[in-house]
């Protein structure tokens, strides 16, 4: 499901409340990030059982807009905060 707005303008502002800076640590650009427009949810997977379990966590993305690398940001501690 796309983010709200609301949820964009939360994670943008947290993001500038922490400081996080726009230089990639990949390629060093300060090209900018763009943020994902989802909240991506993660697999949990038990090797031993070969079992594969939704994951509780979910996590805003950012992707540098010049080399894509891409960053993940624990969604629900921004979100509640």
């Amino acid at each position: 499901m796309a983010l709200s707005k609301a949820q964009e303008k939360a994670f943008e502002k947290w993001l500038a409340s922490r400081g996080v800076r726009p230089k990639c640590a990949a390629c060093g650009t300060e090209s900018g990030w763009m943020v994902h427009n989802e909240i991506l949810s993660a697999m949990v997977l038990d090797l031993d059982h070969k079992k594969i379990s939704p994951s509780t966590a979910g996590f805003f993305v950012l992707v540098c807009k010049h080399c894509k690398h891409v960053m993940f940001f624990a969604a629900a501690p921004i979100l509640q905060g």
